[in-house]
């Protein structure tokens, strides 16, 4: 007779199928030549080293990213993977004197493979960062940037793989954009959560399992939350694949308070003392057209 397997016991198994998979397959490493017009490809992902200046200058902060594209039906990880996977790894290879900011991460998806749900990125995603230039940076020549970079392609299956990109720029007087790549930026930091700025959100635990999120209309968009998704910054707070339901309620002053219902994990309630993480839309959290997120970090209320 064959015993019965739980939905939930089969994504335990699925998960640590596909951990074990990230740490036993060897990964494919290859060192980019350095030219920006050659970048690592793979038949899964290809990375490159890009900059939104052609030219760098002394005391002049620019952004450096990693771009990576996936090939199509294949994705790569946000900063916390979901119920499986690795996150992007990206180690700055810079000159004496270059500084590179905090890693930003654009707004993520959610893509569902069998009971498990995984939180990141397909076709393509620019990871970024703002680098600080030394004042006493002298003009002539070239400086070399470079980056380690791992990743964990995931489709049915993962496949780790990881590449040094590199990217030579000219140090001259006067920094000069570079107008082929600074699209690309910008529509990346239009992706990017902004703080919550007239968003009120406020969290709470209802019935045990369920955390609470209180979202007051901000009078941003005029527009009313469309397409809305919680995806925490802390692994184990909420069951991935559960469905997040929302309702409207009318508030103080006449103002509309979305309230968002999601389903807890594995984390005790009494452990909980903050919610941090990024609330995504479809629509209504921005002015402008298309998903907008902002970037929550509340304490969680206790009633």
């Amino acid at each position: 007779m064959r015993a019965f397997t739980s939905p939930a016991r089969r994504a335990r198994a699925l998960r640590a199928a596909v951990s074990f998979l990230a740490l036993a397959l060897p990964a494919v490493s290859v060192a980019n030549a350095g030219d920006p017009l050659h970048p690592f490809k793979s038949n899964l992902v290809s990375a490159e080293l890009v900059a939104d200046v052609a030219a760098v200058a002394p005391g002049k902060p620019f952004r450096l990213g990693v771009r990576l594209k996936m090939a199509d039906g294949w994705h790569v990880n946000w900063i916390n993977p979901g119920d499986a996977g690795l996150a992007p790894s990206i180690a700055w290879k810079l000159p004496e004197g270059f500084k590179a900011g905090i890693l930003q991460w654009p707004l993520p998806s959610r893509f569902i493979t069998g009971p498990l749900s995984i939180f990141g990125y397909a076709n393509e995603v620019l990871l970024m960062a703002d680098v600080r230039t030394p004042a006493g940076l002298s003009p002539g020549g070239n400086i070399e940037l470079a980056a380690d970079v791992s990743w964990l392609a995931c489709a049915e299956e993962c496949v780790p793989g990881s590449a040094t990109v590199r990217l030579t720029l000219p140090v001259e007087s006067t920094a000069r954009t570079l107008a082929a790549e600074a699209g690309v930026f910008e529509t990346t930091e239009a992706r990017l959560p902004r703080h919550a700025m007239a968003w009120n959100v406020d969290a709470h635990i209802d019935e045990s399992k369920t955390l609470v999120l209180d979202i007051q209309n901000g009078g941003e968009s005029g527009r009313p939350l469309d397409g809305v998704f919680f995806f925490p910054y802390e692994p184990g707070l909420i069951e991935n694949a559960a469905p997040q339901a929302m309702s409207v309620q009318a508030g103080p002053a006449g103002q509309t308070v979305y309230q968002l219902r999601i389903e807890r994990a594995r984390i005790p309630a009494g452990a909980l003392t903050q919610v941090q993480g990024v609330l995504v839309a479809g629509s209504g959290l921005a002015a402008g057209d298309g998903p907008a997120a902002i970037e929550i970090s509340i304490p969680l209320n206790r009633r």
